[in-house]
């Protein structure tokens, strides 16, 4: 062991430096507070001093949060945990005057959460607007105003008992016509800035990914949403009038054909940009602003126009000015496809889901029109970049077997396509049973049309040698397409839905609070005339046997949100959070609504039914 004393002398060393190096080992460990109002301390310093008796002043109440904890946001949280609440105790002489400003929290996903939700660390401030109540109470010089702070903290391991603190804070009354002057400025001046940021709901997606995954990763996701909204059946029509178009053209070098079909999305991208940020800075609902009568009527007439021109009545009498607008076979063809593009834009603008909502109103939140215009149009970017590969394809048709009387009727089938394609604009505007007449004689003229008119009639010799001629099954063809629409024309008809048997009742508050008493649930359509996924939503959904029985013992309604500048619809917008049509509303039977089952957009009858027994459980 070596020397003895040696060895005592190094221990006694080592116990010594270790009580140096060390020293937290010795300690007991941190007291846990017993509950959550002994984690922050409060102050209140008011705008004004001394305070009107007849307007209203802003209290800014600053709370201090221990080191290693941190108290809930004041919204958008997990079932079960307690949000930050600030209120002044009964029995005053003050009142809260309107809503209270939070600043924005710091999104963290603890406690078992699998989503982030807002807190507060270190510090935060929220401004509470004050007014007096009787001012002829008041004659001292000076009179507290009593509050409360209600939170719930937790640390990364544990969460406290919520619980509220009470303070108080002195403000002073006017004395002998004493004039106001503002105080405490430094907590005020960044108000404004708490009060934009307080709009954007923390459970936005773009809120969300903005903080989480910075810059790059959101515009990405941006432009995904818009290839999703692909995926809504309002754009289906874009795809028969993108392929007629893009179709008809004459003959390019790939390069010309591409740099065309990326003016055509462009013009698509500017048309839906401008809408949206139309839309979320004027508090309008998304796809209102251009699907009026008179806009639909002149996309109609447009497309009626283009179909002509398949038909080869431009050569006898087109306006040179119209030609140079749509012909593809000079410099200026890509000016045509730019003005198609804009003009086609507004098939898109009513389309909606989830996604594209959120951005609406993270947009509406920011009122920053140049970040909303970057956001959409990257959004319409995603929306239009299958129909940039689609245009260019489409032009290529031209290289398919180039007989002139194959060219010359394939022309003619997209003429019939855009001919078509009213019947879908025009469909807000007609009566209810209009297009299940329609729809079926469209096809049926079309198949007479395709099938034997619009083919090349030849007799005596040239018809023997047609024969043993290629056209000859090309013909054969043509008339089996012509059979093919006259039956699709006839079971269109037959297999047409019926209008919804479905009952609804318009929209009236008293109705809902019935509902609540008598325990029932109830179901709201947000609607418009104008909207054309909204139609396609009666037709095709509620028109469903499943649902109409999944509905039974619902109290049915329908909000009618056409006249969307009106004041009624301003306030269903308002307390409904609609930004876009058709919205379905699902509210239990104890008269709250089913957030998580809220459908915008499209919706086919077996998710619809889905939803229904989920909240009928």
């Amino acid at each position: 062991m070596g020397n003895p004393k040696t060895f005592i002398l190094s221990l006694l060393l080592a116990t010594i430096g270790a009580g140096f190096i060390t020293p937290g080992f010795a300690e007991a460990p941190a007291e846990i507070p017993a509950d959550s109002s002994k984690v922050i301390s409060v102050e209140a310093y008011p705008s004004l001093k001394p305070i009107p008796l007849s307007e209203s002043f802003e209290l800014a109440i600053r709370i201090k949060i221990k080191e290693g904890w941190h108290i809930n946001g004041h919204e958008g949280l997990p079932e079960g945990f307690v949000p930050l609440q600030v209120s002044l105790l009964p029995s005053q002489r003050f009142e809260i005057s309107g809503p209270p400003k939070f600043a924005p929290g710091v999104l963290k996903a603890i406690g078992g959460s699998e989503k982030p939700f807002p807190v507060y660390e270190k510090e935060t401030l929220v401004i509470l607007p004050i007014k007096v109540k009787d001012k002829a109470k008041f004659k001292e010089g000076s009179v507290a105003i009593l509050l409360e702070v209600r939170v719930q903290a937790c640390d990364d391991k544990v969460c406290l008992r919520p619980a509220a603190a009470k303070f108080n804070t002195e403000v002073s009354l006017p004395l002998n016509n004493e004039v106001t002057q503002p105080i405490n400025q430094e907590f005020f001046k960044i108000s404004d800035n708490i009060t934009k940021e307080d709009k954007t709901p923390t459970d936005n997606i773009i809120y969300r990914f903005l903080l989480e995954k910075g810059v790059l990763v959101t515009f990405l996701l941006i432009f995904l949403g818009g290839l999703a909204l692909n995926l809504t059946p309002c754009v289906y029509p874009m795809i028969p009038i993108t392929v007629s178009y893009f179709g008809s053209q004459k003959d390019e070098k790939p390069l010309v054909i591409l740099g065309r079909a990326t003016a055509y999305v462009v013009g698509i991208s500017l048309t839906y940009s401008t809408l949206g940020v139309t839309a979320a800075l004027t508090g309008k609902i998304l796809g209102s602003t251009l699907q009026s009568p008179t806009v639909l009527i002149g996309i109609s007439s447009l497309l009626v126009i283009l179909s002509l021109s398949m038909f080869g009545l431009y050569e006898l009498q087109a306006p040179r000015w119209l030609l140079d607008k749509v012909a593809a076979g000079n410099t200026k063809g890509w000016i045509g496809a730019l003005g198609m593009g804009l003009v086609f834009g507004i098939v898109a603008a009513p389309c909606v889901d989830p996604f594209s909502i959120g951005l609406l109103t993270y947009v509406a939140a920011k009122a920053n029109p140049f970040l909303g215009f970057i956001m959409f149009f990257t959004l319409s970017l995603g929306l239009g970049f299958p129909y940039l590969w689609l245009g260019f394809f489409s032009s290529n048709l031209q290289k398919l077997p180039r007989s002139g009387m194959w060219m010359v009727w394939v022309k003619k089938v997209f003429g019939m396509i855009l001919l078509g394609m009213p019947l879908y604009f025009l469909n807000p505007m007609m009566p209810k049973d209009f297009n299940h007449i329609a729809v079926p004689v469209y096809l049926i003229l079309s198949g007479i049309l395709l099938g034997w008119v619009f083919t090349e009639n030849k007799t005596g010799i040239y018809w023997l040698v047609s024969l043993f001629h290629p056209s000859h099954y090309f013909k054969k063809f043509q008339h089996a397409f012509g059979v093919f629409l006259i039956l699709a024309g006839f079971l269109t008809y037959r297999a047409w839905p019926q209008p919804a048997e479905i009952t609804f009742q318009a929209y009236n508050a008293n109705l809902l609070q019935q509902a609540a008493k008598e325990k029932k649930p109830v179901f709201i359509d947000f609607t418009a005339s104008w909207c054309l996924p909204c139609k396609e939503l009666e037709i095709k959904t509620f028109s469903d046997s499943r649902v109409q029985e999944a509905f039974k013992g619902w109290l049915l309604l329908k909000a009618d949100l056409s006249q969307y500048d009106s004041g009624p619809v301003e306030e269903l917008k308002k307390t409904y959070e609609i930004m876009g049509v058709p919205t379905l509303v699902f509210v239990g039977a104890d008269g709250a609504e089913r957030k998580n089952l809220r459908a915008i957009g499209f919706i086919p009858p077996e998710d619809l039914v889905q939803k229904i027994t989920s909240i009928s459980k």
